[in-house]
């Protein structure tokens, strides 16, 4: 098959997906700063295989890279990358990509970065970077405890004195998610338990494996399930080039690469070249969702003995290390995901977090969201800092919150005035009455009181803690804490929180622990002030307890990457107090399996039920698969209440999305939701009105239809800026055997009605049918979100939707563009309530400054010094109180044919908030504080050499505008409508400014409502 010079053949074409969209059109600089030489992502413009039209998979079926089609396509692809190498001398790839993302990674100079980013057939030009694991939290603050790397003292043995305890049971958490007895999954599988997820691959994008762990044993022989995965797996084993920690793959582990960092961290530091885990995150992942079964169990430090399996135990493993030392790569997530959808994989585990992931023009998204089309499952941890920070707000991707089982382990501290207090902990072993000491009290010479107090590496007087209990603060950093009272000669510890609502977690610690609330702690801490002090710590027990609770640490929403018309996380699963397959004797983990929480351990769980579905219904889009976990999750407990969030009382969406994972009934779920390609290409196109950059630009969007994100056909609904009303859609599918008759329930937010039009839909198998929901606010709260949910039964099924709602007072236009020194725009906003709209608008040319520039800067980099006569540097404070900041640049100020650069630097962070764009056309909105500012210029027309620079800003807040009229200045409005606003303008003078800025401000007769701006720009006569 033959492609012409854009990659398509002479027939017609047939628009699927955002990238198979993309047009040759100039690449934009990324967000992580200007050119600064390092390795970077260069994205092609041609659409990866994934997503073109004659290699993509046929619905309900997963991608086949080992087509002729794929393979003719990837050719091309590979003569097209050497055009626009042949254009760029001295880039030479570091890895290439052609699956779920058309480009390559190089290492770049300044130069070579402005050359590609100009280039036709270059979509962005993105820098590495480095992405934090997303668990275990509570480890350090960002995921892993490197704290502890540098406490390496040989544990001591267990006190002489110490009682040891009964065992204690580990937590069988496919019996909790009711995988197991008479009505469970596991039961409507052939085989049982020992043949899920049969036939089924994981991949896993994480820190490598421990291929020797016994939970990553050899299955039994099974030529039926060998037969199916030979047909679809294209991967390998690579080994690794460090002789010491070779990767050795099985029929378990089919699959082993690595991808050594491209220069964010040292790979080398307490790491290796090869495929190995080294601190047991990917180990621990991996196990968690498809870990051999029955694997016999003792985790060191705790009294915990019994048997762990992964839910989907005949599943195999492929492994994808990115991560090194606690640190992510960004190009290698992108090359490991490219990777295992080119192999074969049916689902990724994505445990990594990180800031740019909720971009969804990221390349890394980009990256997700066509594995997704591919028909790969994608389960991302939803991260661990709390309210308000979740991440993976995508819709194709399903972002799973951590809460806990319902077994406890609890630990009873006694001191020696009689009184006791209950926490939690796994020791095994009893301590009697015990020294006492306040950690803040014996800390070690030149060691602040501070550092001290949370039992800091290194920070303890061995003279002051040796055979004492020692009471140390914080909630996180845990485990590294008992590391260091270990290492300073403690024999056991008090571990309190330091602010209330934080939630307990028992830890697998070097030394006997319990640890307490902050209520509690004070206490404790007071007592310790006494002359001798003790503290005896009872054995841990196991105990029933009200599960699930979200755990405090789990990042919620509400999402911000689409205001809040996505409800995010998608679903909660175990995430606290999990026990899963370590790395022997890495710097954390003394045997074969060790306790985890995080987010990075929930994930999992929902990548081993998502094989688990796949199994069973093969023919699922991704969307499908989605739906049914979401569809038929619990907002109860195993009491029947609400389930909880710890700190914060009763849980909502936001802190659980859909709700706790139910499998038994996800797999067979009545209804689904369905999306794919179409869906989520009109979802992207319509956030900004376009694709952005990494999307193949503005031009890919023409003649694609608007979708806002409320309106996508998601499992659960969300408007997070309702004015007046509005109406969603959505479609559901019948995936049951026989036809059912539904009929809705709708739970209406408080403040809201809620209509659901029709009431009663009838679906035969595979029929689907569309309803819509007219959402009103009555008397609900603006800025304040309010919860329902809209639940369809047809006696058997119960398909709900969880609904978010958030009434706003008006809706309007951010910003809008004119041209000519006369003219007018008219604005159509709308009110979400009844009564006086106000509206009144100025225009203001700005201010500038101005010099000379003087040749060109290929390689521009702000920290040079001298900066080059190309170059001007300026820095802008804008105070507070302004209704509006901008900087920029026009090219109408310079020659036809010059390529002029802005810059922007905030000084309190040191990052740029703006950075080179493809035209002399730029500007950067600023928030109060103070900027530095670069105008560089890059291109001169032929025989150029200098010209004179005006750097532009408006600082609007104070004094008098040039006038515009409003009319009406005043008017009546009813909730919900959109009345027409005019603004007119006349006099504006290129000689002034070639670009005036304004405001249009909106009142309700009292106070101001919402503002718009307003840029014009005046051609020179």
């Amino acid at each position: 098959m033959s492609y012409n010079h854009s990659g398509r053949r002479a027939a017609p074409l047939v628009l699927a997906g955002i990238l198979a969209l993309t047009t040759q059109l100039p690449a934009h600089a990324d967000s992580s700063g200007p050119r600064l030489p390092g390795t970077y992502l260069v994205q092609l413009a041609d659409a990866p295989v994934a997503v073109h039209e004659d290699t993509r998979a046929p619905a309900g079926r997963r991608l086949d890279t080992g087509t002729r089609a794929a393979r003719e396509y990837v050719d091309h692809l590979g003569e097209r990358r050497d055009d626009v190498l042949a254009g760029v001398p001295g880039v030479k790839p570091l890895r290439t990509f052609t699956t779920v993302v058309n480009g390559f990674t190089a290492r770049l100079t300044s130069a070579q970065i402005g050359r590609l980013s100009r280039m036709p057939g270059v979509v962005s030009v993105t820098r590495n970077q480095m992405l934090p694991l997303a668990g275990e939290a509570g480890r350090t603050g960002t995921g892993r405890a490197t704290a502890a790397r540098t406490s390496t003292t040989k544990p001591p043995a267990s006190p002489p004195y110490a009682r040891e305890a009964a065992p204690l049971p580990v937590p069988d958490m496919a019996a909790f998610l009711g995988l197991k007895g008479e009505h469970g999954l596991y039961s409507r599988i052939p085989g049982g338990q020992a043949n899920a997820g049969r036939g089924t691959i994981i991949g896993v994008v994480d820190s490598g494996i421990d291929t020797g762990n016994p939970s990553l044993g050899a299955l039994p022989a099974d030529p039926v399930a060998d037969k199916a995965i030979a047909a679809k797996w294209k991967g390998g084993c690579d080994p690794g080039k460090d002789p010491a920690h070779r990767a050795t793959c099985n029929n378990k582990v089919i699959g082993a690469q690595y991808f050594p960092n491209d220069g964010v961290v040292d790979t080398k530091a307490g790491d290796w070249d090869s495929p190995r885990d080294s601190d047991s995150h990917g180990t621990s992942t991996a196990t968690t969702a498809a870990g051999n079964l029955n694997i016999p169990t003792t985790v060191p430090d705790t009294g915990l003995t019994g048997r762990i399996s992964g839910l989907a135990p005949a599943a195999r493993i492929a492994a994808y290390k990115v991560c090194w030392v606690s640190a992510c790569g960004y190009n290698e997530s992108v090359a490991a995901i490219d990777k295992a959808v080119a192999d074969g994989v049916d689902v990724i585990n994505y445990s990594i977090g990180g800031p740019d992931l909720s971009v969804p023009s990221g390349v890394l998204e980009t990256a997700l969201r066509n594995a997704a089309e591919a028909g790969v499952f994608i389960s991302a941890a939803a991260g661990n800092e709390g309210p308000g920070t979740v991440r993976h707000e995508m819709p194709w991707v399903m972002s799973v919150a951590a809460s806990t089982h319902d077994t406890g382990y609890r630990t009873t501290l006694t001191l020696g005035d009689g009184r006791s207090y209950d926490g939690v902990g796994f020791s095994a072993t009893a301590l009697p009455a015990t020294r006492l000491v306040d950690s803040a009290r014996a800390g070690a010479g030149g060691v602040t009181e501070a550092d001290a107090r949370l039992c800091a590496a290194g920070s303890l007087d061995p003279a002051k803690v040796r055979g004492a209990v020692v009471l140390c603060t914080g909630n996180t950093g845990r485990v590294a804490k008992s590391v260091e009272v270990q290492r300073a000669g403690g024999v056991g510890m008090v571990l309190v929180n330091e602010a209330p609502g934080e939630e307990l977690i028992a830890d697998a610690h070097r030394v006997p622990s319990v640890h307490l609330t902050s209520a509690d702690g004070a206490s404790v801490r007071a007592y310790a002030e006494r002359a001798g002090a003790t503290a005896e710590l009872s054995a841990a027990v196991a105990v029933p307890q009200r599960a699930p609770v979200v755990a405090g640490f789990s990042s919620s929403g509400p999402e911000t990457v689409n205001g809040g018309d996505l409800i995010k996380p998608d679903v909660t699963a175990p995430g606290v107090g999990t026990v899963a397959a370590t790395v022997a004797g890495s710097f954390l983990y003394k045997g074969s399996q060790g306790l985890f929480n995080g987010t990075s351990d929930s994930a999992p769980h929902v990548a081993g039920l998502a094989l688990l579905l796949r199994q069973s219904h093969p023919s699922w889009s991704v969307a499908a698969l989605k739906s049914a976990l979401m569809t038929t999750a619990s907002t109860t407990d195993n009491t029947g209440r609400p389930i909880q969030r710890t700190g914060a009382g009763t849980a909502t969406p936001f802190d659980y999305g859909a709700g706790h994972v139910v499998p038994s009934s996800a797999a067979d779920p009545g209804l689904v939701y369905d999306a794919g390609a179409a869906d989520w290409t009109a979802y992207t196109c319509t956030r900004d009105g376009k694709l952005t950059s990494a999307d193949g630009g503005a031009a890919a969007c023409a003649g694609v239809p608007r979708l806002d994100a409320s309106d996508v056909n998601y499992p659960m609904i969300a408007v997070g800026d309702l004015v007046g009303r509005q109406t969603v859609t959505r479609k559901v599918t019948n995936v049951a055997a026989t036809t059912g008759v539904y009929t809705v329930r709708v739970q209406a937010p408080r403040g809201f009605t809620a209509e659901v039009t029709p009431q009663r839909l009838t679906l035969a198998p595979g029929a689907s049918a569309t309803y819509t929901v007219a959402f009103t606010r009555t008397d609900a709260a603006f800025g304040a979100w309010s919860f329902g949910a809209v639940t369809w039964s047809d006696g058997h099924h119960q398909v709900r939707s969880a609904v978010s709602l958030r009434a706003e007072v008006l809706d309007a236009p951010s910003e809008v563009t004119a041209s000519g020194a006369e003219g007018s725009v008219k604005l159509t906003p709308r009110t979400g309530w009844a009564g006086t709209l106000t509206a009144g608008a100025s225009l203001y040319g700005g201010e500038k400054r101005t010099g000379t520039l003087t040749g060109t800067d290929h390689d521009f980099d702000p920290n040079t010094s001298p900066l080059t006569p190309a170059t001007y540097r300026t820095t802008f404070t804008v105070p507070a109180g302004l209704k509006a900041a901008r900087v920029g640049i026009s090219a109408a100020d310079y020659a036809a044919g010059s390529d002029i650069d802005l810059y922007v630097k905030d000084d309190a962070t040191g990052d740029f908030v703006h950075w080179a764009a493809d035209s002399s056309d730029e500007h950067a909105d600023l928030k109060p504080g103070t900027y530095t500012v670069y105008v560089n210029q890059y291109v001169v027309p032929s025989g150029v050499t200098s010209q004179p620079f005006a750097l532009r800003y408006w600082l609007i807040g104070s004094g008098a505008g040039h006038a515009a009229a409003v009319s009406p200045a005043s008017q009546r409005v009813a909730m919900g409508a959109e009345p027409g606003v005019g603004v007119s303008w006349k006099g504006l003078s290129a000689d002034v400014s070639p670009v005036y800025l304004g405001v249009v401000e909106y009142g309700d007769g009292s106070r101001t409502v919402g503002r718009t701006l307003l840029s014009v720009s005046v051609p020179r006569r």
